[in-house]
C-alpha cells in the first residue's frame, strides 16, 4: 500500500475514479477505503499498536467479512483495559461502584489515548496525514487525509474511535484489502493487511441489542444521525453463516447484554427484556420518519444491492418474531 501512497495526487485520483467505476460506488468512498486500509497496515504492522488494539464494529463486516455492502468510514478499535488499570472491571460490584470504575477507566483512556497513542500514530502517518484528537471526544484520533474528490457525507478523515470497555473475544485473525487492490493488484506490492478482530457472531449480538435499545427509545431522546445502519447491518447478515452460528451461541447474547448492562447501563433501553422471549428489535412508529431520511443520507455510502427500508424491516420484524419463539 505503501507505493500507492506514494503516486502523485493526480495518479491516485485516476486509480480511485477507475476502482469506482469497476466497485459501482463513487471515487470519494473507494479514495477513503484506500486510505482506512492504509492506516489500518499502519497500526498492525506496528509492533506495540498490534498488541494495544483490537478491530471490531461495522467497518470489520465490510472489509474483514464482506458481509455488508456499505462503505465504513470510521474504524472502532478495543484499547486493551489493562493497560490501563489493574483493577479489574468485570467483576461483580454494586451499580454506584461500577459507574465509578467506568469513569475512572475512561479518563484514564483519554490520558492513554492523547499521551501514548496519538505520539506513535502520528509518528506512523507523518508526510501522509495528520492525526489529532477529536475536539468533541477524547476517546477519538482524526486521522485526515488531502481528499482528491468532494462529498456532502464523507469526511476527510477517518476516525478511530478508541474504547477501552469493551470484550476482546472472541476474536480472529483477517486480512483486509482496499478496493483498488482487488481491482488493479499489479499496482500493490503489499495490498493485504493481517489484524486481529472481533468475531462477526459477536458484533451480530451487538447491532441486535441495538435494535433492542432503540425499540425503547423515549421520545424525548432523539435517535442519532446515522444509526439506520445498523438496521442495515442486521438484515444483510441475517440468513448468513453469521447468523447461524450466533444462534447456535446463544451464550454470547446473554454476555452482550451482561456487558451492556454493565458498562453502558441504560434505564430506558430495558437489557432486561433483552433475552430471546422477550427482545424487540423493530422500533415505534414514530421513529420511522427520521430513521427513513438517515437511510436516505447513506444511499451514496451502501453500493450494490440498496434494499428499501421497508424491505430491512420487514426481514427484522420477522427475525424478531423467530428470536421470541425460539
Amino acid at each position: 500500500m505503501k507505493g500507492v501512497a506514494d503516486l502523485t495526487a493526480q495518479e491516485r485520483s485516476e486509480l480511485f475514479n477507475e476502482t469506482a467505476i469497476r466497485k459501482g460506488i463513487i471515487p470519494a468512498a473507494a479514495e477513503k477505503d484506500f486510505w482506512i486500509c492504509w492506516v489500518l497496515m499502519k497500526i498492525y504492522t506496528h509492533p506495540r499498536l498490534s498488541e494495544l488494539l483490537r478491530f471490531k464494529g461495522g467497518t470489520s463486516l465490510s472489509k474483514c467479512f464482506g458481509v455488508i455492502e456499505r462503505f465504513s468510514e470510521d474504524i472502532d478499535l478495543i484499547l486493551d483495559w489493562t493497560e490501563l488499570t489493574r483493577t479489574d472491571p468485570t467483576q461483580e460490584r454494586s451499580k454506584t461502584q461500577q459507574s465509578k470504575i467506568n469513569l475512572e477507566i475512561n479518563s484514564q483512556a483519554q490520558s492513554f489515548i492523547k499521551h501514548e497513542l496519538l505520539p506513535l500514530i502520528q509518528a506512523e502517518v507523518e508526510g501522509y496525514c495528520q492525526a489529532e484528537i477529536d475536539e468533541n471526544d477524547p476517546h477519538t484520533i482524526n486521522v485526515s487525509y488531502q481528499p482528491s474528490f468532494s462529498t456532502h457525507y464523507l469526511r476527510d478523515q477517518i476516525r478511530l474511535e478508541i474504547g477501552p470497555l469493551a470484550e476482546m473475544v472472541p476474536f480472529g485473525h483477517y486480512s483486509v484489502k482496499p478496493y483498488a487492490a482487488e481491482e488493479f493488484p499489479v499496482l500493490f506490492k503489499q495490498p493485504c493487511v493481517e489484524l486481529d478482530a472481533i468475531k462477526p457472531e459477536r458484533t451480530f449480538w451487538e447491532k441486535v441489542t441495538i435494535l433492542h435499545a432503540e425499540a425503547h427509545r423515549p421520545a424525548n431522546k432523539p435517535q442519532p444521525c446515522r444509526y439506520s445502519r445498523h438496521y442495515y447491518d442486521v438484515y444483510r447478515m441475517l440468513g448468513t453463516e453469521i447468523e447461524q452460528v450466533a444462534l447456535e451461541n446463544i451464550e454470547l447474547l446473554e454476555d452482550v447484554v451482561k456487558f451492556k448492562k454493565r458498562f453502558y447501563y441504560s434505564a430506558w433501553a430495558n437489557y432486561d427484556l433483552a433475552v430471546l422471549s422477550t427482545i424487540r428489535l423493530v422500533p415505534e412508529d414514530k421513529v420511522m420518519a427520521s430513521l427513513k431520511a438517515d437511510y436516505a443520507d447513506m444511499r451514496e455510502m451502501i453500493f450494490g444491492d440498496y434494499p428499501s427500508l421497508e424491505v430491512i424491516m420487514t426481514a427484522i420484524s420477522v427475525f424478531e418474531t423467530r428470536l421470541n419463539q425460539l
